[in-house]
């Protein structure tokens, strides 16, 4: 009789435990969304996770909250502020430990606008630079003796 009541109890607590842990951290969602990231800080003693804020620029809500209960995640992310990121997130059920229900799974630094006003800083350089025939040649040398890879990039602005 005492087997069957500790045996019954097992099979309940087990599955009390396996349910809560399904429910809080089981994703129902999952979702993709890019801004400026403002804020990004290291909370929590027991079970610390990095809280942030997104900054979309437009629409009704202009920032987003999210956590990232990765450290690894929350340490390179925290390098990146102040940038353009692309976040991909898990909306959770619930948020028990942690300040919201969107956890922040992997991220990419968008580059393409800093790219982009690069170059065109580049190209400008090399409009200025192709007025004088002596400047041109003298670069010219230095950059087939030193960076020939270069010579491409340098022709492309040119079209």
């Amino acid at each position: 009789m005492k087997i069957k009541l500790f045996a019954i109890l097992f099979l309940i607590l087990a599955t009390a435990i396996g349910g809560s842990y399904l429910i809080f951290t089981y994703p129902y969602s999952s979702g993709t969304r890019s801004g400026k990231l403002v804020k990004l800080s290291k909370k929590g003693i027991l079970y610390p996770t990095y809280e942030g804020i997104l900054d979309l620029g437009s629409g009704d809500k202009l920032t987003w909250e999210f956590s990232i209960h990765d450290k690894k995640i929350g340490e390179e992310l925290a390098k990146h502020s102040g940038k353009n990121v692309k976040l991909n997130y898990d909306e959770l059920f619930f948020k028990i430990l942690f300040e919201t229900k969107y956890n922040v799974t992997a991220y990419e630094v968008e580059r393409a606008k800093e790219i982009l006003r690069e170059d065109l800083r580049f190209c400008r350089l090399v409009q200025v630079m192709r007025r004088s025939l002596s400047v041109v040649n003298e670069i010219r040398e230095n950059i087939l003796k030193y960076d020939a890879q270069l010579l491409p990039e340098v022709r492309d602005c040119q079209k």
